[in-house]
């Protein structure tokens, strides 16, 4: 992938994450057009750690863990075609919700919410993880963990009463590495949530994304248009053991 269509393409994983322009005292937000997003001069993806995942054939890891599938070419689902890259070039993986025999139900991203597809596990590198994230947003905590360990509990900034962060079901579908200086962090984790309350003149795409803050301040508060903001011990630790394809929970 080109630097220019890693830049075209970044505006979809750091969407709706403006900081909104919050009154002194706990008041409302005043109604105002946030700034285009500053863009770094490049992005790369990331490859996933080998140590958050274990691969299949073999026994499943001890305790909780998820089955993911990584597509290999391109591929018919009961949905449509998944292809084996992301808009970002990161490698596709799907989270395997159910699966008998050949058959599996997947969780795919769509260019809107996630949907539950049938998908043949023949055509698809299958390992096992136990990572999961959880993001509670009425706590502003985002939980990190593996099997039944926390590895991590962290505050975060989530979306204003106008911009909610959607929750649900997702899954990680990018990792994002971002030069040192910008807006958004060294890092962010794409995931297949979609912001389905875009503000006027917005045009940074509609992607839901985790990842840092120049605006540290905010951590704390519903103050940016969908995505979460985390401090950087946070990202050092998503980076660190988060494999395309984990499951995310969003709850309100």
């Amino acid at each position: 992938m080109t630097p220019r269509r890693l830049i075209a393409g970044l505006a979809a994983v750091v969407a709706l994450t403006a900081v909104a322009a919050l009154t002194m005292g706990g008041g409302s937000a005043p109604h105002a057009t946030p700034p285009a997003p500053r863009q770094p001069a490049a992005v790369a993806a990331d490859p996933a750690p080998k140590p958050a995942a274990w691969t299949v054939p073999g026994t499943r890891p001890p305790g909780r863990a998820f089955l993911i599938g990584r597509v290999l070419r391109p591929i018919h689902s009961s949905i449509g075609l998944v292809r084996p890259r992301t808009p970002l070039g990161n490698q596709t993986w799907l989270l395997i919700l159910s699966h008998h025999g050949h058959r599996g139900v997947a969780l795919v991203p769509t260019s809107h919410q996630p949907k539950r597809a049938t998908v043949d596990l023949r055509l698809l590198e299958l390992r096992w993880t136990r990572v999961r994230l959880t993001v509670d947003l009425r706590a502003l905590r985002l939980s990190v963990q593996r099997g039944t360990s926390t590895l991590g509990r962290f505050p975060i900034a989530a979306g204003g009463p106008s911009t909610p962060t959607p929750t649900g079901e997702f899954t990680v579908t990018d990792r994002v590495v971002f030069p040192e200086g910008g807006t958004y962090g060294p890092f962010a984790l794409g995931l297949s949530a979609r912001q389905t309350h875009l503000i006027p003149g917005w045009s940074g795409g509609d992607q839901i994304a985790i990842h840092g803050t120049t605006h540290p301040q905010t951590i704390g508060s519903y103050a940016s248009l969908g995505c979460i903001r985390v401090g950087g011990t946070a990202l050092k630790v998503l980076r660190r053991v988060v494999p395309l394809g984990a499951p995310v929970t969003i709850r309100a």
